[in-house]
């Protein structure tokens, strides 16, 4: 048998038998119960978190790489001349019709209208990126790498956003 199928078979039989542990300790203990309504259900979860730790301590779920002998043609960083705040975020200048990168990885999480926005894509990774402003072909639950192509920039203006945890945080950090 192929070693990689092996490691697959393996890692899928670990991740199982914690899942039945873990289903098998909530139905019995009723604190754990509580715990998890009051800290999960009623939370948002950032599932780019959870996987970004699955692929650093166990690696990728599937043994072999998908876009094997494929190379990404677009990978940039973000250009502006110019920046104003903006509301909660910051409103950048950039060149008309600008081809968009995206910040960080992530997964797509809101594409449409926003008010005072316009279009918008929101990205949730290690923070949460409303892009707007922008046209884009990328659609809900899209996997996005950090410098990937999101789209292009309606006219001059791109408003950018960043939340953590829910909670709008300062744009100088990521700028």
């Amino acid at each position: 048998m192929n070693t990689k199928i092996k490691i697959f078979l393996v890692k899928f039989i670990i991740i199982v038998i914690l899942f039945l542990s873990i289903i098998i300790t909530i139905k019995d203990n009723n604190s754990i119960k509580l715990w998890l309504k009051d800290n999960v259900l009623t939370n948002n979860i950032s599932f780019t978190k959870i996987q970004n730790k699955y692929i650093k301590y166990f690696g990728n779920i599937i043994p072999f790489n998908k876009y094997v002998g494929i190379t990404p043609v677009f990978s940039e960083k973000l250009k502006y001349t110019d920046l104003d705040e903006y509301k909660d975020g910051v409103k950048l200048k950039v060149t008309n019709n600008y081809l968009l990168p995206s910040l960080n990885s992530g997964i797509v999480i809101f594409v449409g209208e926003k008010e005072d926005y316009g279009n918008t894509i929101i990205i949730d990774g290690e923070e949460t990126i409303w892009y707007s402003n922008v046209n884009s072909n990328v659609k809900l639950y899209d996997e996005v790498k950090k410098g990937e192509f999101l789209g292009e920039v309606n006219g001059e203006n791109l408003y950018l956003l960043f939340k953590k945890e829910g909670n709008v945080i300062d744009y100088k950090k990521y700028l």
